[in-house]
């Protein structure tokens, strides 16, 4: 599946900068690189600069110019860091869609009828909201480390295709979920919509980060689901 092919240990992600020989020396140059990361989630991109990145880590300023020739190796590689972190979480996300539907059809409810069908509708509500409350809570930083990120793959074409990477990742597992689990008649759309709507909800809840917004983004799931629902059993789902 293309999504895993993206996070085949057999094929790493390249960073650009200088290759670390030693456990030791591979150690410092993550520490570094986190360091960015941290700062990208606190102060954004332009936060980055070999000074700050160095008391930031703890470090000496030799050892960031010594891994890092300039401030892009450096940016480019903390993003390289970052998908690494992102597409970790393509399995949860799969988990997410996938179990719900195979769950609820493998326990004999018979999906033809209204108990069925509601049945079904609240299950995938509450294991789509606690994904999306893991999202927005445990995985905060992430998400506000995706939208600079987002920013910076418009802008720099060096970290344009990590980002291409990484979306096409969910994009494909979402799509492969329409596809053979759901039995969508148009897979690719319907993994469009919902990753448009996920990321809407996300960004909202960094926006407002208030907790009663869980509410509406349960209610929105809801909504969504609802409507979706008789397609995809109409399609053999059931």
């Amino acid at each position: 599946m293309a999504a895993e092919s993206a996070t085949d240990k057999s094929k790493p992600l390249q960073y650009q900068g200088r290759k670390a020989i030693r456990a030791k020396s591979e150690h410092r140059r993550r520490v570094i690189l986190e360091a960015a990361l941290r700062i990208v989630i606190s102060e954004g991109v332009r936060g980055i600069r070999h000074r700050a990145v160095a008391k930031e880590a703890g470090v000496p300023l030799a050892a960031t110019t010594y891994y890092f020739k300039d401030i892009q190796e450096l940016i480019v590689d903390t993003f390289t860091l970052y998908t690494e972190k992102a597409l970790e979480t393509v399995s949860e996300f799969t988990n997410q869609f996938y179990q719900p539907m195979i769950s609820m059809t493998g326990t004999g409810i018979n999906l033809a009828t209204a108990e069925g069908q509601e049945a079904l509708l609240e299950y995938m509500v509450e294991q789509m909201t606690q994904y999306l409350k893991d999202q927005v809570t445990v995985q905060r930083d992430m998400l506000v480390a995706e939208q600079a990120f987002r920013y910076e793959a418009i802008v720099n074409e060096n970290i344009r295709h990590l980002a291409q990477m990484h979306r096409k990742a969910l994009f494909d597992r979402a799509a492969e979920f329409f596809s053979t689990v759901a039995r969508s008649s148009s897979p690719a759309e319907d993994a469009e919509i919902i990753l448009g709507l996920f990321h809407s909800l996300e960004y909202r809840w960094l926006l407002n980060n208030e907790p009663e917004d869980m509410t509406f983004l349960t209610s929105t799931l809801r909504r969504y689901i609802s409507i979706m629902l008789p397609s995809l059993l109409k399609n053999g789902a059931s």
